[in-house]
């Protein structure tokens, strides 16, 4: 058995960094980060030097609402790190099935539908938090049909809607988390949406708090594949690592492990890996049945993304334009589309004159999960790229597919978002806590992650004041 740590964070995300780097720079406590993987940043990893010098790629599509005034931008500075951030987008333009269009464009709107939308936008700012919370519950199909006489400016929001919640359908998504997002990008920004990418990419976000971690005394672990959670006498002990490697291919493997312990253990994995190290088994686990049942049914209520990372030798996007593309829905894949060249938001993505260009296809768990069904859909992936932008099969250097199965956290549907979410504390288990972007919080994706972490961090801090 080693020596105590005061917290063992499980997952090196952006909310277990977060976790850690609050606990350590705000209660000196000494703090361990445990991840399986080679790298920290969990869905936020960035790879350098792929395939040769001057590329970079991460897993994954990612831009950060509201950049520089962005929750994660904000746990940053409150840990003492800077982000250096790009401009925000200039627009978002959405395939039309043709041609790439403004929001505008796609939506034609009379004078009075642009004045009625201009009228919807001031409303939406002025929701108090009360007022959003009441629709976490329900759609935004179901506001807009109550608030939207204008069948325009319904359709202009939902299209809005759908890039806040990669959700395609109105009635699907949760009116409390769009009324949300939109508020504060109002407030911040008085654009219902706005978003940037970090100068040195999904890293430039997390390295700081890996930083604040180890600068306190704390430890990252890297290729550490937590094995169980330690529960004794209705307390979390520790967590159960392997006592050394194992020669077996991953499918014939049994650990021999050994406890790491701590005063306390923040899970900030997603509430789908959760059963992989806290004992779901009814008869068995010390957590409470009906949390456990609640876990368990919407733990597959999540969204994936299925595409590419592109290396263009020329660029078939202007370089000078900083924008996001987007589409309902593609000819051949007939999903739900998203892609932007990082390029032309960080110099350091490509070397000079080249240029990177994230896209995905938005899909549901079944898809994403799904090995024949992720190959079928990137071949036709690939025929609407051709189609979108002319040109860049014979400008491609590389390629690197990927899928990401669980891009968002929990769907943004009605009940799931909110106070609907997990909370961050395990039921029965006093010292057990959770983080990330499956558990309470508010905002896009990292921003969630984000919150999560904080709000956890705080709860912990309450209560070693209460001490």
């Amino acid at each position: 058995m080693t020596k105590p740590y005061d917290t063992i964070v499980v997952g090196a995300g952006i909310a277990g960094l977060g976790v850690g780097a609050i606990l350590t720079r705000e209660a000196g406590q000494k703090v361990l980060v445990l991840d399986r993987f080679p790298k920290f940043g969990g869905r936020m990893m960035s790879y350098d030097g792929y395939p040769s010098a001057g590329w970079r790629v991460e897993i994954g599509l990612h831009m950060i609402e509201l950049g520089e005034k962005s929750t994660c931008n904000a746990l940053n500075e409150r840990v003492g790190k800077k982000v250096a951030w790009a401009p925000f987008s200039d627009t978002v333009d959405i395939w039309n099935g043709e041609k790439f269009v403004s929001v505008a464009e796609l939506v034609p709107m009379t004078r009075e539908d642009k004045a009625a939308f201009r009228d919807l936008m001031q409303k939406i700012a002025m929701l108090s938090d009360a007022e959003i919370e009441a629709w976490d519950d329900r759609s935004l199909a179901e506001w807009l049909h109550e608030n939207v006489p204008q069948a325009p400016v319904r359709e202009l929001f939902t299209d809005l809607g759908m890039i806040m919640t990669t959700i395609p359908h109105a009635i699907n998504m949760a009116a409390g988390e769009v009324l949300y997002i939109a508020r504060e990008n109002l407030l911040k920004t008085r654009q219902a949406l706005q978003a940037s990418y970090p100068r040195d990419g999904m890293e430039g976000v997390t390295r700081g708090l890996a930083e604040v971690i180890r600068e306190g005394g704390g430890e990252i672990r890297l290729n550490c594949d937590v094995q169980e959670v330690g529960v004794a006498d209705g307390r979390a002990a520790g967590v159960r690592v392997p006592a050394q490697k194992h020669i077996y291919q991953e499918e014939y493997r049994i650990f021999e492990t050994e406890l790491l312990t701590a005063e306390r253990v923040v899970c900030a994995l997603p509430i789908y890996k959760l059963s992989q190290i806290l004992d779901f088994n009814p008869v068995t686990s010390p957590l409470p049945r009906w949390w456990v049942k609640r876990i368990t049914d919407i733990q597959h209520e999540i969204t994936g993304l299925i595409g590419f990372m592109i290396g263009l030798k020329e660029p078939v996007v202007d370089p000078r334009k900083k924008c996001f593309f987007s589409a309902l829905k593609t000819r051949h894949a007939g999903f739900p589309f998203q892609a932007f060249p990082a390029s032309n938001f960080s110099e350091h993505v490509a070397p000079a004159g080249k240029q990177v260009i994230h896209t995905d296809l938005v899909c549901e768990h079944a898809e994403a999960s799904d090995k024949f069904m992720r190959q079928r859909l990137l071949k036709r992936h690939w025929e609407d790229l051709k189609d979108m932008f002319p040109g860049i099969e014979a400008k491609t250097e590389w390629r690197l597919p990927y899928y990401v199965d669980g891009c968002d956290g929990l769907a943004r549907q009605p009940g799931l978002v909110g106070n609907f979410k997990p909370g961050l504390k395990a039921p029965g288990i006093p010292n057990l806590y959770f983080a990330g972007d499956t558990y309470r919080g508010r905002g896009l994706a990292i921003n969630s992650a984000a919150q999560s972490g904080m709000l956890c961090a705080d709860l912990i801090l309450k209560e070693l004041k209460g001490k």
